[in-house]
Order: structure tokens, then C-alpha cells, then sequence
């Protein structure tokens, strides 16, 4: 392997290891499975989530920023989807080892 291709992986699993790192948040996983049916307002995620609206929007933006979520305004009421179909299968795919490992 060359230098450059060497620098090349290690910038992919470097990459890799920070999204994984940022899905092992329960709380993300759980705003993602709620998401995959359709956007929502941040009103119905704190409700389908169960949590407050500093942590929700907390978690919303660690979310967008990486591109895992779309959001839109429309008034007041910000909406947010999945921007990243490949991420909800990567969830999918490891909730489903979880759920067969037993």
C-alpha cells in the first residue's frame, strides 16, 4: 500500500469510527427510527422521544450537521427528515444483529 492510499484509509475509518460514534446516542437512534416514517416537527419528535426540548434540539443539530437529517421551516415549526437513507440501514442492520444475537 502507498503513502496515499494508507492516508486514504485512515481518513475513512476515521471518518467511520465518528458517525458510529455519533449513533451510539440512544437518543439519536430513537429520533431516526421515529424519522423513518416520514419528517416531523420538533414538537411530534419530543413527543415520539419522550424527552425535553434543550436535549431534543441538542441531538437534532448533531444530527443535521452530519447530514443524517434534512430540515425545513414552514412558519414556526421547523421539520426535520432522513437525508441519509444508507445511515437508516446501518441502524436497521445493527438493530437486527441486536435483536437475533440472543
Amino acid at each position: 500500500m502507498t503513502t496515499q492510499e494508507d492516508g486514504d484509509l485512515a481518513r475513512v475509518l476515521k471518518d467511520a469510527a465518528e458517525l458510529f460514534g455519533l449513533l451510539s446516542a440512544p437518543m439519536r437512534l430513537q429520533i431516526i427510527s421515529a424519522l423513518c416514517h416520514g419528517e416531523k416537527n420538533v414538537g411530534q419528535l419530543i413527543e415520539a422521544v419522550k424527552t425535553t426540548q434543550p436535549n431534543m434540539s441538542q441531538h437534532l443539530n448533531q444530527l443535521y450537521r452530519k447530514g443524517i437529517l434534512s430540515k425545513r421551516r414552514k412558519g414556526v415549526q421547523i421539520y426535520y427528515a432522513i437525508a441519509d437513507q444508507q445511515v437508516v440501514q446501518i441502524c436497521q442492520a445493527m438493530c437486527d444483529r441486536v435483536t437475533h444475537q440472543g
